[in-house]
């Protein structure tokens, strides 16, 4: 058991911006830099960039969605659909669709 008191240093909680956070989460997305160098530049650990990446990603469902009922959303237009599902054959999207899949089971509840 480690002692507590004045000898301890306390850690401060940083606060990051929303700017900071989007230009981390898109310089990932885009490939501009690795994970690994994010974390380093700002010093945080790569739990927290994915939660910031998790985040973009609802609010742009959010953004994106009508508030519709599940039954009254449109099917994608197919050439789109053969689009998607060209580009997630490639592999570069596979976790990309993992992630928005998950998204939206959440919230479809």
């Amino acid at each position: 058991m480690q002692p507590r008191g004045p000898m301890m240093k306390t850690r401060t909680r940083r606060v990051f911006d929303p700017k900071e956070k989007i230009t981390a989460v898109l310089s990932i997305w885009t490939e501009q830099k690795t994970l690994s160098q994010i974390c380093k530049e700002m010093k945080i650990s790569w739990t927290l960039i994915d939660r910031w990446k998790n985040q973009a990603m609802e609010g742009m469902l959010t953004a994106l969605f009508p508030k519709q009922k599940k039954d009254q959303l449109k099917p994608l237009n197919p050439k789109l659909i053969q689009l998607i599902d060209k580009k997630l054959d490639s592999g570069n999207l596979v976790k990309l669709d993992q992630r928005l899949k998950k998204i939206q089971t959440k919230a479809n509840g």
